[in-house]
């Protein structure tokens, strides 16, 4: 990938962009009968008073149906899924039970789950790894379109070890249709148009596919727009401002009401066939993303040396002869692109297995941190995942999967904020899970064994590990309608490039502080770990399910105690005013709790009226330092519905306690009320199904700031907002 524009010309484009979105919402609107793009809507969907079928999880390995499934799953598909859209992965899934968001921004939100993220949180595409940077900084966003998704697996807990190395907190599995499995009766499409009020965002989504005789074919696309974020009150927190400071008053002042240089505009586009066989299928995709996102004033402060002459140092003698001058980046736009291409397969075999599944994805990756009108760090990924699974043949109620696992990849960063050295990383893994259903009882265990490597290109620091993980559960069915599960899990969870090679050299040691490099995002002096030990979880998990019935829902509880747990952890060392942060190792324990129940209110005739109740929970400290850092605090709440043959209404209740347990220099968050609502109409428009929907959040105008966010001071959630969209399916 190239940038043969000038940066300058970009930047230009961008923010003019930003002032103002070249398509209305009412050109988009008039424009829909006119486009092309998913699927019809099926009866199921249309009426919102049917009982939704219960779904196959694919993300369980075995592929039970969700009321099967050992693990505890969120699942968001059809309807529901482009209802909770966001325009990140995190802000999708934020009203997840144990579930929250780590933004960094409207442009960024990471999925942080039972109080892990980024290196604990595997998010696949399909079921293989998403080759990016989103882990290596808060501030780079994941390559994911969620708007292009079918659906959304959540796997809660180190279950889901069979994923990878990094998969200790849960995994995020994003399905779409671009490698189409089925074939279709006709050209099925659909175009989706909505325009949300708080940043002037306005996305539009489009999708088409059907069949040739055995070949079937897909293509979509979407496009995202929008302005600064606006906000009650002020972006920066007015407690951490000096009142005495004239400029940092000024500075208060122009926050007020907006988030700015928060803007960004994206666009991705995907194109997909497969060749359909009476059993299985193979088939391959390309999908192509841009995106440009600007990151929070004030968020990337640098503090730059500067040289002076004798003359200058003699006018300022209490300065030392470099010192820093602190700066804001007022303007910096990460400018991302990503290239993916997918061979998918399904095929039926003979003999002790029954059927092999794999996936390989070939990904080039980079993104570029523009400040001003310079490039200042470039970041470039390029690799290879891919993933087989053999599937036992079942019989007597045993079935299983084994399977191979394997990934290499080439990381760099270069540039003014390039605190990681150039590496290349390398991973194999073997896999099973087994399983035996006997009536009453399913059991299930599942082991991994995963060799990873770490070689850095300009170095001598390499580290090879190999981590062995392993669990065991079982689910009881003590009647038709309800389930307890019990289970225990052992996973083992290898240092990353950025957890063992933030301002290391060559030799594994760390750079002088004098040289060492501003991770501007966090505003540290970032300090790797090159000989971290392997992390070691065992997780202990019960739950309770009713999954039939008029009522229905889930509670787990779950402990998982974390040895040589990796950690970012403040430090009292400062050097010319930028703290210093090590990662450091420390045994650790996460326990909480989620729940969520369901229930009809009121059916008649075509009425059906229910109300929900939601919380969780999580409780994270370390054995000798307190709070572990950025974890969510308690939530609740209560959700009411009511459904029509072709309308619905709902109106959400949502209450986030103050997070007072916190790390070393971390602020406590304040606690605040989320109210929103959501209707949509269905209706025919000629011989189309139509669908016309409003949403709004954060209605009672509150202050947000999200704990998990490392940006939670200088940039909080969005303020009152309104969101108006319409489908149609043909």
């Amino acid at each position: 990938m190239s940038y043969s524009r000038s940066v300058l010309t970009k930047q230009a484009d961008f923010h003019a962009a930003a002032r103002g979105n070249r398509f209305s919402f009412s050109t988009l609107a008039v424009a829909i009968t006119a486009s092309l793009a998913h699927s019809a809507l099926s009866a199921q969907e249309l009426d919102h008073r049917e009982e939704h079928l219960e779904e196959i999880v694919v993300t369980a390995t075995l592929h039970r149906s969700r009321a099967d499934t050992v693990l505890p799953v969120n699942l968001l598909a059809g309807e529901e899924l482009r209802e909770k859209l966001g325009a990140t992965l995190g802000a999708t899934l934020s009203e997840q039970v144990g579930v929250n968001s780590a933004s960094f921004g409207p442009g960024v939100g990471a999925p942080v789950i039972r109080g892990q993220s980024a290196n604990r949180v595997q998010v696949l595409q399909g079921g293989i790894g998403n080759i990016d940077a989103s882990s290596v900084s808060p501030d780079h966003a994941n390559s994911l379109e969620p708007s292009l998704a079918t659906r959304i697996e959540v796997v809660r807990g180190p279950a889901t070890l069979l994923y990878g190395n990094g998969a200790i907190g849960g995994v995020v599995n994003v399905i779409d249709n671009r490698i189409p499995t089925q074939l279709t009766e006709g050209v099925e499409g659909m175009l989706e148009s909505r325009h949300n009020s708080v940043s002037d965002q306005q996305v539009s989504v489009g999708l088409l596919e059907g069949s040739v005789g055995q070949l079937a074919w897909h293509v979509d696309g979407v496009y995202r727009e929008n302005n600064d974020l606006e906000i009650p009150g002020f972006a920066l927190n007015p407690l951490l401002v000096d009142a005495a400071d004239s400029e940092a008053l000024e500075e208060l002042a122009e926050s007020r009401g907006v988030v700015r240089n928060t803007g960004a505009r994206s666009n991705a586009q995907s194109v997909g066939a497969s060749w359909i066989f009476d059993e299985g299928y193979v088939g391959v995709a390309f999908n192509r993303l841009d995106n440009q996102y600007g990151i929070p004033a004030g968020s990337h402060v640098h503090h730059e040396d500067e040289h002076h002459d004798e003359e200058h140092d003699e006018s300022h003698e209490d300065h030392d002869d470099h010192h820093d001058e602190m700066h804001a980046d007022e303007n910096l736009l990460i400018d991302m692109q990503q290239e993916r291409f997918d061979l998918e397969f399904e095929l039926p075999l003979a003999g002790f297995f029954d059927e092999v599944h794999g996936r390989v994805g070939v990904v080039d990756y980079e993104h570029v941190e523009i400040e001003g009108a310079e490039i200042g760090t470039r970041y470039t990924q390029s690799g290879m995942e891919g993933r087989i699974a053999l599937h036992q043949v079942e019989t007597g109620g045993r079935q299983g999967v084994v399977g191979f696992q394997g990934s290499t990849r080439e990381f760099s960063a270069l540039g003014s904020e390039a605190f990681i050295p150039e590496t290349d990383i390398s991973a194999a893994a073997l896999f099973t899970v087994q399983s035996l259903d006997a009536g009453s009882w399913l059991f299930e265990a599942g082991a991994r064994i995963e060799r990873q490597k770490l070689d850095q290109v300009a170095g001598s620091c390499d580290q090879t590990e190999t981590t062995w993980s392993g669990s065991g559960s079982a689910l009881w069915r003590f009647s038709d309608e309800t389930n307890a599960i019990f289970s225990i899990s052992r996973s083992e969870r290898a240092a990353t490039v950025d957890e063992r090679y933030s301002n290391i050299q060559g030799n594994c040691t760390e750079l002088p502080l004098e040289v060492m490099v501003q991770h501007a995002a966090t505003q540290r002096l970032e300090v790797g770990l090159p000989q971290a030990e392997t992390e070691r979880a065992t997780n202990l998990e019960f739950g309770l399910r009713k999954h039939a019935g008029d009522l229905t829902g889930e509670l787990n509880f779950f402990y998982n105690d974390i040895a040589d747990y990796i950690y970012l952890a403040n430090t009292e060392l400062e050097y010319n005013e930028v703290m210093v942060s090590r990662f450091r190792q420390e045994d650790a324990s996460f326990m909480g709790l989620e729940a969520q129940l369901s229930a009809p209110l009121r059916r008649s005739g075509d009425h059906l009226t229910e109300i929900a109740f939601f919380a969780d929970y999580v409780r994270a400290e370390l054995d000798q330092s307190g709070d572990a850092p950025r974890i969510p605090p308690l939530r609740a709440g209560i959700e009411l519905q009511h459904s029509h043959v072709h309308w619905q209404v709902k109106l959400r209740w949502q209450e986030v306690q103050e997070q007072d347990n916190v790390a070393f220099r971390e602020l406590a968050s304040p606690g605040y009320s989320l109210l929103s609502a959501y209707a949509d109409w269905h209706f025919d428009l000629g011989n189309r199904e139509a669908l016309l929907f409003l949403r709004g959040t954060n209605l009672l105008d509150e202050e947000i700031r999200e704990h998990p966010s490392f940006l939670k001071e200088v940039a909080p959630g969005a303020g009152r907002a309104w969101e108006l969209g319409v489908r149609v399916n043909f």
